[in-house]
């Protein structure tokens, strides 16, 4: 056997232990471990304060829509506040907000979002922050159901879930990422270490918070892994969601994915501590789903393909790899040129890890700016 037949087995093992390895056993852990201890049924009598976050860049459209949105939820009026962070807003985001009498921050120059979320959470009154982007709609229970999961004081941040509505291969194959996404965070989170957060849904608590640095580029990553590294506990409930519509062209979704990459590149590398053995279920959690799925595997994929045509004439075995390979190529394209969600789960995979790996040359070239692009989604409806 030969160094490259070595090396193709190797590539397939970590592909596969990553996509479908490590997803099947930590569900499998974790109903486990939920047997064992049974479920705990969080009870909160009388909810805690909270402030709904939302910073925002010219959203004049939805701006309005959003706010109503967070009124409009099931939470004590006395109990609850709006802030929005009208970064950089030229667009009348910040007239609009006003006259809904929530607290609003306006500056002429953009900082980016992170730099939003820190003047945000200093004007923040609330003991929790539900941090959640202007183009998405909470559906209705989202903040109690956010409340309920900081019942144990350990809890730093919690993840919701996220849907995304939408025709075609873009719609479909958002939609299944986020659904395979949610039962690997459910099952981390009975381990206190969920890998993140959504933007359009984060909640945090207040006194748990730290100043993110500048040019941190995907704040929401980097607050769940902030919490982390402090022994914090993050945790995920799929009764507060956030709904969105699909980016409405590819290059406008490939563009929201490769900023996604360089901030996930940015923030893994920066907190490989996590990685330590000693930290058990966090640590197994950060390698599999964080620094082998964004960081290793990214690169890995045209490596494999690289050497299997190189070796597509040394045996069958090889050349049925090349050409499973270039079946899911081919269905992706198929997916990039006619929108067709038969090949849904193809072409998201692909868009996927061409994005991160985008993503991934602007991080090391230093050229992803921390100030977001903004793309054309919508308010969901």
């Amino acid at each position: 056997m030969t160094d490259v037949t070595l090396g193709t087995k190797a590539c397939l093992a970590v592909i596969g232990y990553t996509y479908v390895g490590y997803p099947l056993f930590v569900v499998a852990a974790a109903r486990v471990r939920e047997r064992r201890r049974g479920r705990a049924v969080p009870v909160r009598r009388d909810p805690p304060t909270m402030t709904v976050l939302i910073p925002a860049y010219n959203e004049a459209g939805v701006i309005d829509g959003k706010i109503r949105d967070a009124l409009a939820q099931d939470y004590p009026p006395d109990k609850l506040d709006v802030v929005v962070v009208a970064d950089g807003s030229d667009d009348g985001t910040a007239r609009i907000a006003r006259r809904h009498g929530v607290t609003v921050l306006w500056q002429p120059q953009r900082e980016g979002k992170s730099a939003a979320v820190n003047r945000g959470m200093a004007a923040a009154t609330g003991d929790l922050v539900c941090l959640t982007d202007a183009n998405c709609r909470l559906t209705p229970g989202s903040l109690r159901a956010l409340a309920d999961a900081f019942v144990d004081p350990a809890v730093a941040v919690v993840s919701g879930a996220k849907t995304v509505s939408g025709d075609g291969a873009k719609g479909a194959g958002e939609g299944l990422y986020w659904r395979v996404e949610a039962r690997q965070k459910q099952a981390e989170s009975t381990f206190g270490c969920t890998m993140g957060a959504p933007g359009e849904i984060c909640g945090i608590r207040h006194s748990a918070f730290r100043h993110i640095p500048p040019g941190i580029v995907t704040d929401d990553f980097y607050i769940a892994c902030d919490a982390l590294v402090r022994g914090l506990q993050v945790r995920y409930t799929s009764g507060a969601v956030a709904a969105e519509e699909v980016s409405p062209t590819l290059a406008d979704e490939f563009e929201r994915r490769a900023r996604i990459g360089a901030g996930t590149w940015q923030t893994t590398l920066g907190h490989l501590c996590l990685a330590d053995p000693r930290r058990g279920w966090t640590a197994f959690a950060f390698v599999s789903h964080r620094l082998l799925r964004n960081v290793v595997v990214p690169p890995l994929l045209p490596l494999l393909g690289l050497v299997s045509a190189r070796n597509a004439m040394r045996g069958r075995g090889t050349r049925m790899i090349l050409e499973a390979q270039a079946v899911v190529y081919l269905a992706a394209a198929i997916g990039a040129i006619s929108d067709s969600p038969a090949v849904a789960a193809p072409f998201q995979f692909v868009l996927m890890n061409l994005a991160t790996l985008r993503g991934a040359a602007r991080f090391l070239t230093r050229r992803q700016p921390s100030a977001w692009r903004k793309v054309g989604r919508t308010h969901a409806r």
